[in-house]
């Protein structure tokens, strides 16, 4: 792909804190990170940053969020409810959306499901297993509507916190090293590989199971934009040669199962793709860690107290940037 002089420009020289510029125009819903530019992405990061400061102009108070997760949620139902509250907002929903009528044994669509909530709130946050579900409810919703994760699909939100989180902690994405540890199939994955499109890295390396290539798609994208990217067996290498690595679950297969499942991820990480103290001293590593969370036992909490450690302080951050996509959807002005 041949880049524009504009497009090189933006990306090489803009600073890590973006000038204020005149407020974009709203977005009509957050669904996948394909659809965001290099200027959304900013002005994201921006926004945030005048959140956490204090020096934004607040014109959401009031509003609604409804919060459908037909799948669990820790930080994502949580960070929305909170920076809902922040912005002088109230959140809906049910604390088991298997309670409503949108399920498998009454049957109740999602667009009919979109249609009546979206008439009840301002904005819609979904999370669901099946890929493509909030883009179904995007359809017939007359608010906007924020994919909180569908299936193995993606999860755009988390990947605007992952990109803000590595700025603040390496001031630059531009020629780093990222490396991406774990399951490579998750959605946080595939909404991470479209931001980095316009972060400039030196290049993408990947530690995954054995047992777990990279999907094609994610490959496709990397090329497109002539991103060069590595695997490694394990990840020791990353602690020595790369400067920031986004680590996930060995085995991510749960998150496109339905909250109704059975099934139980097998959360077995071979000791080789384990991050520990141990290594971290050994190696000498000055690698930032980062996840997106749960964690199990591919970052050891004897790392929670390293400098290296960045995953606490990511879901700090994670309420401003949710604060930012909310005011990017439901400002009055």
């Amino acid at each position: 792909m041949a880049y524009s002089f504009d497009y090189l420009d933006r990306v090489v020289r803009r600073p890590v804190v973006p000038i204020r510029r005149a407020r974009l125009a709203r977005l009509p819903h957050m669904l996948t990170a394909r659809d965001l530019t290099i200027d959304d992405v900013d002005d994201f990061c921006q926004l945030a940053n005048e959140f956490e400061s204090g020096e934004v102009t607040n014109d959401v108070a009031g509003r609604t969020v409804a919060l459908l997760f037909f799948q669990s949620s820790t930080r994502t139902r949580l960070g929305f409810e909170a920076a809902t509250v922040a912005l002088g907002g109230s959140a809906i929903g049910m604390e088991d959306m298997a309670s409503s009528r949108t399920n498998k044994r009454v049957g109740e669509s999602l667009e009919d499901c979109a249609a009546v909530v979206s008439r009840l709130c301002d904005a819609i946050v979904v999370r669901h297993h099946e890929p493509g579900a909030a883009a179904r409810m995007a359809a017939k919703a007359v608010t906007p509507v924020i994919n909180a994760g569908d299936g193995w699909n993606e999860h755009p939100t988390q990947a605007l916190i992952d990109i803000y989180a590595m700025r603040r902690g390496l001031g630059t994405l531009r020629g780093k090293s990222i490396t991406f540890g774990g399951d490579p199939r998750g959605r946080v994955v595939r909404s991470l590989i479209q931001l980095l499109r316009f972060e400039a890295p030196k290049e993408i390396v990947f530690c995954p199971p054995p047992k777990y290539s990279i999907p094609e798609d994610l490959l496709a994208t990397l090329a497109e934009h002539q991103i060069g990217h590595r695997l490694i067996p394990e990840i020791k290498y990353a602690l020595t040669d790369c400067d920031a690595i986004m680590m996930a679950p060995y085995d991510m297969s749960e998150i496109g199962e339905p909250a109704s499942s059975s099934f139980i991820s097998p959360h077995d990480t071979p000791e080789h793709f384990k991050i520990t103290a141990e290594k971290i001293e050994r190696t000498r590593s000055n690698a930032l860690l980062y996840h997106p969370l749960p964690r199990f036992d591919e970052i050891d909490p004897d790392c929670d107290s390293l400098p290296n450690a960045m995953y606490f302080e990511q879901v700090r951050l994670s309420k401003f940037m949710r604060m930012a996509v909310l005011h990017r959807l439901l400002a009055r002005t």
